[in-house]
């Protein structure tokens, strides 16, 4: 029922392509793969290769902009390891992976975090914050994933509102009190930030996953 120490972690994300994007855009997405490649074993990069965010363990999936999250759902899925899906511009602490393996060493199937949101300009982690409800972290076993795969709907785009709540309510449904939150471990560092786009209408049939909105306990 427990899982052992694991010592592998998968990252699976969307970024925005660097040419033609903002100072800004481009910094915070620098800034946070910076963080990924001293924590993560393999990160999945939907987008096309870039050699600034290029690393051996590092695999770009070419796609069009604001790629679908079932995919992306698709690629944690394979991994034999745990898998996170995560936003580009997220700040990952360096023993986020330890904090993981608390909780898979006490039987949990999935963990989620809210994020806590830093100034960019001075990157004082220590004074970050959480502000909104916002989830930009969502961390699994691969059955989990397989289990979301198949009922996620597909028209759900990185970049753009609903996905979060139904995944949060979907691990709810799905993991029960395996499913825990990590927020006040720190982990999850989000950068204050505008150029905002969500260029789709994402329309989705209604489920029973949007209506029981919340997080789960703490770890």
């Amino acid at each position: 029922m427990f899982q052992p120490t694991i010592n592998g972690l998968v990252a699976v994300s969307s970024f925005r392509a660097l040419d033609g994007a903002s100072a800004e855009i481009v910094a915070n997405q620098l800034r946070a793969k910076r963080s990924w490649d001293l924590v993560f074993d393999r990160i999945y990069l939907f987008g096309d290769h870039d050699s600034r965010l290029a690393t051996p363990a590092t695999e770009f999936i070419p796609c069009e902009d604001f790629p679908h999250i079932a995919p992306m759902v698709w690629v944690a899925a394979q991994s034999p390891l745990p898998a996170c899906i995560l936003n580009a511009d997220i700040v990952v602490a360096p023993n986020l992976k330890q904090l993981l393996n608390e909780g898979w060493s006490k039987g949990l199937l999935a963990m989620t975090s809210q994020r806590l949101e830093f100034d960019p300009r001075t990157e004082d982690y220590f004074r970050a914050r959480v502000v909104d409800m916002g989830a930009d972290f969502f961390c699994a076993m691969p059955d989990v994933w397989k289990a979301a795969y198949k009922d996620i709907p597909k028209q759900f785009r990185i970049g753009h509102q609903r996905w979060d709540n139904w995944m949060l309510n979907f691990l709810w449904h799905l993991c029960a009190r395996r499913f825990r939150d990590i927020t006040t471990l720190g982990p999850i560092f989000h950068p204050k930030h505008g150029d905002r786009k969500m260029p789709h209408h994402i329309a989705v049939p209604d489920s029973a996953f949007y209506h029981q909105i919340g997080f789960p306990p703490p770890l």
